[in-house]
């Protein structure tokens, strides 16, 4: 059996292959965004010729220049890693915190009634990385503080992770509306070489004036809903961790389940109770 430093050591490499392996679809990012641009899209259809919205330059100049300035401010290897960071927002809830809580009312269970025997048994059926980590250093003799302190560094490793990612999406939905001005101001001088020929201000005015339409929709369609949607994953994981984290120590202290389910549920919120 892996020991529990192991156990430790690996533990955000395999939250991450699980979270990859995941089948599935989240429907609401999904839905989210297809009826955004779907109703966007109507609407530029209803208001006359769609074709003077699609130009290549001003999608050039706003995503160029938002992804330059990520590589500029932030890690080329955490900008490449954004990708799949991205994908998660599209994936179906990798944890319901309260399907834990009965995981780890039979594990006390086993523990006071059968001892360390049954415990060790146990571990190997878990699915869940950092509930089998905290299991493991039970069954190798780590003491109580111990566990706390090397679940709370795992803990705070899996936060700094997503709020890197996050931070990222965050940085580039500020840059998308700037680049989309620079693109406009692009255009706007290129119409003022122009001006003498009347014919043309209307068209260049047109042109330019999209470049920070794209700025805006890549900004606060897809990059700051995606976030927001990250952070809130993120904060769900953490509440599972310290739930876990909960019953982990009191697993390890012999406490009676019955009190071990009640302080679970004292950190979820009621909809998420088990009774």
């Amino acid at each position: 059996m892996a020991t529990a430093t192991q156990e430790a050591n690996d533990v955000i490499e395999d939250e991450q292959e699980q979270r990859q392996e995941l089948t599935g679809i989240d429907t609401g990012t999904l839905i989210g965004i297809l009826a955004g641009t779907f109703l966007i899209v109507v609407a530029i259809i209803r208001g006359g010729d769609a074709g003077i919205f699609i130009n290549l330059n001003s999608f050039l100049i706003v995503l160029g220049g938002t992804v330059a300035t990520g590589f500029i401010a932030f890690p080329s290897k955490k900008i490449t890693g954004i990708i799949p960071i991205i994908r998660q927002a599209f994936k179906p809830n990798v944890y319901e915190p309260e399907d834990y809580v009965d995981d780890i009312m039979r594990l006390a269970t086993k523990y006071r009634s059968g001892g360390m025997k049954q415990l060790e048994n146990a571990e190997s059926d878990l699915d869940n990385r950092f509930l089998k980590s905290g299991i493991a250093m039970i069954v190798d003799g780590y003491n109580g503080k111990e566990i706390h302190e090397i679940m709370e560094r795992e803990m705070q490793s899996m936060q700094e992770r997503h709020n890197n990612g996050q931070k990222i999406l965050r940085f580039m939905s500020v840059q998308a509306p700037v680049f989309g001005m620079a693109g406009t101001l692009i255009g706007l001088i290129q119409m003022l070489m122009h001006i003498d020929n009347p014919d043309t201000i209307g068209p260049a005015l047109a042109t330019a004036l999209i470049t920070t339409f794209y700025g805006l929709l890549l900004a606060n369609l897809v990059m700051t809903p995606l976030a927001t949607k990250l952070a809130s994953r993120t904060e769900m994981e953490s509440t599972l961790f310290r739930a876990i984290r909960v019953g982990v120590m009191g697993i390890h202290d012999r406490i009676n389940p019955q009190r071990i389910q009640r302080t679970m549920n004292a950190l979820l919120p009621p909809s998420m109770h088990r009774e």
